[in-house]
């Protein structure tokens, strides 16, 4: 079985050539259209060279097509100088051979007038390739500022623990999208929803604007305006025809007085029900009896004409009046009959989920 050789044999100058070429094709390119761009033919020092790039970690070889690595495109693509010789001395510790070597002389002197036999006798380096791995280690070293010129190897391990971390000119993150409330001192919100900066705003970074706490929330001031029924709607109860309610919080609130009325029983004396609102009843408030439109005594008029005027009715109607009025709900229900009582109960049910939870 051949043994496998898993340290480039050329030097990395040259690879980095071919590395070149294979991107100037688009990132990918066979091997004849690069040996053609370099004006060689497809013989085994090409192949080699091709196998120095690899092995350096600059391109990826299969079936016969050649594509550069990520490596390569941030070498290519560094911010300066700096960055650059950070990458391309990654890219020159690549292969396990020059790892080694660099971590065993470490901070010591690489016997240069003696290294290609140490490559054959210490690390397996074939004498056919000995002299040209010596001559690629060290010129990549150099080339890398891992060697200086004394030939001292520096500890690659303190070079990356002293490199700057990767620098992204762009932030990765895009800033929260915060919304104003309104009455908050960074702007002003308009009608169409939209904050209008203020001068001091647009004087701050975007930074400072996008991290900015977001002021309290404060409710609106409830306009006079019809509220939506919930229960009527939950019950298919039509409120089309309701008057709108307007509450007054400025006046101290008075319950209207319902005007007297007479009713006179069939066969019997006279009746006069008078019905007034007590102060303080509450959000709920029960009516007495509804009295016809006939039994009211109009202004001027005698009892006498009251009282013909409902006897001549067939027989009285007995309604009464519930409102149930809170936060969401402005609800008028007329009760005429035992089943209008379900639905009352229900609500009050409801309000008592309500203030229980």
């Amino acid at each position: 079985m051949p043994k496998t050789i898993d340290y480039p044999r050329t030097s990395y100058q040259g690879a980095w050539e071919v590395a070149e070429i294979v991107d100037d094709t688009g990132g990918k390119c066979a091997i004849e259209t690069a040996a053609r761009k370099l004006n060689r033919k497809v013989s085994g020092s090409f192949k080699a060279i091709i196998g120095s790039a690899v092995k350096f970690g600059l391109l990826t070889s299969k079936r016969e097509f050649l594509t550069t690595t990520n490596l390569f495109r941030r070498i290519k693509h560094a911010y300066d100088k700096q960055e650059e010789l950070i990458y391309h001395r990654e890219a020159f510790l690549h292969p396990p051979l020059f790892n080694q070597i660099c971590r065993k002389f470490r901070n010591r002197e690489l016997p240069v007038h003696m290294f290609d036999v140490m490559l054959i006798r210490e690390f397996g380096v074939e004498e056919i390739n000995a002299q040209t791995v010596a001559k690629a280690f060290i010129d990549g070293a150099r080339m890398a500022g891992i060697m200086d010129e004394r030939n001292v190897l520096a500890d690659i391990d303190l070079l990356a623990a002293q490199q700057a971390p990767r620098r992204e000119l762009a932030s990765g993150e895009m800033p929260s999208n915060l919304f104003r409330a309104a009455g908050t001192s960074a702007g002003s919100v308009s009608s169409a929803g939209r904050s209008t900066p203020t001068p001091n705003e647009d004087a701050d970074p975007p930074s400072t604007r996008s991290l900015s706490p977001v002021a309290s929330f404060v409710p609106p001031v409830p306009t006079p305006a019809r509220t939506v029924d919930a229960v009527s709607s939950l019950f298919g109860l039509d409120t089309d025809d309701l008057e709108e309610v307007v509450p007054d919080f400025t006046t101290p609130h008075t319950a209207p007085a319902i005007p007297q009325a007479t009713h006179v029983a069939a066969g019997g004396p006279e009746a006069v029900f008078t019905t007034r609102i007590p102060p303080g009843s509450g959000s709920i408030s029960a009516g007495a009896p509804d009295v016809p439109a006939s039994s009211y005594q109009p202004a001027g008029a005698t009892a006498s004409e009251v009282s013909a005027t409902a006897q001549a009715s067939s027989e009285p109607t007995t309604s009464y009046s519930i409102r149930i009025q809170g936060p969401g709900i402005d609800t008028q229900l007329r009760v005429d009959e035992l089943d209008d009582l379900d639905v009352v109960e229900v609500l009050i049910k409801q309000i008592r989920r309500r203030l229980s939870a």
